[in-house]
């Protein structure tokens, strides 16, 4: 069995936890959390410590902090030649070099405490800083996913901006649209069905076959309506910059 041990506890680390607990190959040793008190999204069943000198000795340690705290909290942890990760698209793995053990394993996906995911489905990316290390995180990440992938920094910061465009980005849009309904005082709700389609789509074709709209098919007439509706609107230049960047990629 491996010992796991979490350090962290947002979005992500509920996730892990909540998997870790259900298989059995794998044993979630302790939790660490900041907090005074466990937090409400932490189980009973675990060991909660708010103090970082009092983690066990496991297989492997789950950084899961903010990216900015991932360095700090490395050089606080006292391994026993455990394996140290960090789960971050974004910071390269030298930010665990004081270690003799330490890697990389980033499940691709947007996490949330409501969400049933199944991580059998989610892209893990994983490096290591041992041919040793590498071959015992791969072990450990096709225990939770069938889409495991060794990619280093450099490319896996590739993958968290191509993250960040299609998710954060993404929702933005429909924000901004939410938006400008609520500001016409129409009800927000009436283009969640439109979203739901767009997105489902996705499952029959790319994203560049399924792209619709004025800007595709060079509708002018319609685009200048909708630059005149928002001429006083604060998504005017959104509006304006989107559009260019779609007719351009669309060429």
């Amino acid at each position: 069995m491996i010992n796991i041990s979490l350090i962290g506890t947002g979005r992500l680390s509920f996730n892990l936890m909540n998997e870790i607990l259900d298989n059995k190959s794998l044993s979630l040793n302790q939790i660490y959390g900041r907090s005074k008190f466990r937090p409400k999204n932490i189980s009973d069943q675990i060991e909660y410590i708010k103090e970082i000198k009092n983690l066990k000795k496991s297989d492997f340690y789950f950084i899961a902090v903010s990216d900015i705290e991932i360095e700090t909290i490395s050089n606080k942890i006292n391994s026993y030649d455990g394996i140290v990760i960090h789960l971050s698209g974004s910071t390269n793995i030298n930010v665990l070099s004081i270690h003799k053990n330490h890697g990389v394993f980033y499940p691709l996906q947007t996490f949330s405490y409501d969400s049933n995911l199944s991580f059998k489905q989610i892209p893990i990316l994983i490096e290591a800083n041992s041919k040793i290390n590498l071959s015992k995180i791969k072990k450990l990440a096709d225990i939770f996913s069938k889409k495991v992938y060794k990619m280093n920094s450099s490319k896996r910061l590739v993958c968290h901006i191509s993250a960040t465009i299609a998710n954060n980005f993404s929702n933005h849009m429909i924000v901004s649209a939410e938006k400008i309904l609520e500001e016409n005082k129409i009800n927000k709700s009436i283009i969640k069905p439109l979203i739901f389609e767009t997105f489902n789509k996705l499952n029959k074709m790319s994203a560049k076959d399924a792209q619709t709209g004025p800007a595709l098919r060079n509708d002018y007439i319609t685009i200048e309506k909708h630059l005149k509706q928002l001429v006083k609107s604060d998504f005017l230049d959104l509006y304006k910059e989107v559009t260019k960047n779609i007719k351009s990629n669309e060429l």
